[in-house]
């Protein structure tokens, strides 16, 4: 008769408390389910050894003569149990995971239990040995301007069918978060929500880029005004202002205009606004116009 270590199988000490096995057994148990393994052979043998070694360990008078027999247990039990299959515990196996009538019952030495119940069981202890539990978090993103992220304003999300408000302060941005108690998931055993975390994305146009605290914009000018200087209207985030171009402005050149970019959350200082000067050439020059360029390429322009 082949002899099994039960203490070793459920991984416990010889010395453990009949609630030490019980919690080895259903932690292992769980594990290799044939529920949680299907058409795995390994993990079904593994939850009938399992299955047999706490039939043994649990019982108070199956396992003091385990302990005083040792080895020779198997042979007592092989001789009490006779040549027929009635002295071997039995294993049935019903349903699966997802059909509706799903479970594991067992005739061990004759006394029978629905496995569904120790995991019923399992799960509710558990969940009144933890008490109220604070609900999980949730995360969520939230788009917004150039504009909005330095003036700051107020959106509305839809969380879970929920119109939840939510203040975006001035010169938040890419990738910050905003905390919102209370407006996660709803708490455990009477615990208290979880939170709502809002993932700010500042949204770049086609007038303003941001760049940390600066806002970039790109000006177009005309070749005349590059040449001789001029003054143009840009835009900012406050609205628009005259910008000096002085005479011989180069095609790429950039003009920093001192606080008014965005505000920094944490330092209370502003940005600055870069103007990046795009020098337009004409496509269409008259016959008089080309005249003049013709004088100015023979000096050297």
């Amino acid at each position: 008769m082949e002899t099994k270590d039960y203490y070793k199988i459920l991984g416990v000490d010889k010395k453990a408390t009949a609630d030490d096995i019980k919690k080895a057994y259903r932690k292992l148990a769980r594990k290799y389910h044939p529920d949680v393994n299907p058409n795995d052979k390994t993990a079904e043998n593994k939850f009938k050894e399992l299955q047999e070694a706490y039939d043994i360990l649990k019982d108070e008078k199956k396992r003091k003569e385990y302990d005083e027999l040792g080895s020779n247990y198997f042979n007592f039990k092989n001789g009490a149990a006779g040549a027929g299959a009635q002295g071997q515990n039995q294993y049935y196996y019903s349903g699966n995971m997802g059909g509706e009538q799903s479970g594991f019952n067992f005739n061990t030495g004759g006394a029978e239990f629905n496995f569904e119940d120790v995991f019923s069981d399992l799960f509710n202890r558990s969940s009144k040995q933890r008490g109220p539990q604070t609900g999980p978090d949730i995360q969520s993103k939230l788009n917004v301007s150039v504009q909005e992220s330095v003036k700051g304003i107020e959106k509305i999300v839809i969380i879970n069918n929920e119109k939840i408000k939510v203040k975006i302060p001035a010169g938040i941005a890419d990738g910050g978060k905003i905390r919102i108690q209370g407006k996660g998931s709803a708490g455990i055993n009477g615990g208290k929500n979880g939170d709502l975390y809002i993932k700010i994305g500042v949204m770049n146009d086609n007038i303003f880029e941001r760049k940390g605290n600066d806002i970039y914009v790109n000006k177009k000018i005309k070749l005349t005004e590059a040449v001789l200087g001029a003054k143009v209207e840009v835009p900012t985030i406050d609205g628009k202002i005259m910008l000096t171009i002085p005479p011989g402005t180069q095609n790429g050149a950039k003009f920093r205009i001192p606080k008014k970019g965005s505000p920094d959350i944490a330092l209370k200082v502003y940005g600055d606004e870069i103007v990046n000067i795009q020098v337009e050439l004409p496509s269409n020059i008259s016959d008089n116009a080309k005249k003049y360029f013709a004088e100015l390429a023979k000096e050297g322009y």
